[in-house]
């Protein structure tokens, strides 16, 4: 998969805000899955054999993890993960979040929203060109590029596939 036709940069407070703004607009969207599946429907195998519980899980954890990623990555420590490690974690994780309560994972993923939107807006320009590494590319992203890679871009993959399942249309999510 490749964004590097939406990157943007991220050098003023106003760029920085509309890149805020997408990563609330996706996440909203994602969530609002939560209305358009019906409740007895969340734990059910929907999107290559992951529950809407599971995906919602999922988009959660990564968020955690990929921004202990980006942190590491302002410290000097570029881990280059595997593509099979990564595999291996997501094929795991898809069983133990298929029942997972969905209104605790929302939660999660609103707390988690405020701190990664402060951790944006106070980031310092100079830290922008340090280098993360980004397993599904294999390749090192600049830290500018992964925060709209992990944050943004990963999440509306994820809304594709759940809104292509679902035969909804594509919402205006911006990609850049």
């Amino acid at each position: 998969m490749s964004f590097e036709q939406s990157f943007r940069y991220l050098d003023s407070e106003a760029d920085r805000q509309r890149l805020l703004e997408d990563v609330r607009e996706v996440r909203r969207a994602v969530i609002s899955m939560t209305e358009t599946v019906p409740e007895e429907k969340w734990y059910e195998p929907r999107y290559h054999g992951w529950s809407l519980a599971a995906m919602l899980g999922h988009l959660q954890m990564m968020d955690n993890l990929n921004m202990l990623l980006i942190q590491l990555a302002l410290v000097g420590v570029r881990l280059p993960i595997s593509g099979y490690l990564v595999d291996s974690l997501n094929d795991m994780m898809a069983r133990v979040f298929q029942r997972r309560l969905v209104s605790t994972t929302v939660r999660g993923i609103e707390k988690k929203e405020k701190a990664i939107e402060k951790f944006i807006r106070d980031l310092p320009i100079e830290k922008f060109t340090l280098q993360v590494f980004y397993p599904p590319m294999n390749k090192y992203l600049t830290i500018e590029q992964a925060l709209q890679v992990l944050f943004l871009h990963h999440w509306q993959s994820h809304l594709q596939t759940m809104l292509d399942v679902e035969g909804i249309q594509p919402r205006n999510t911006s990609a850049g």
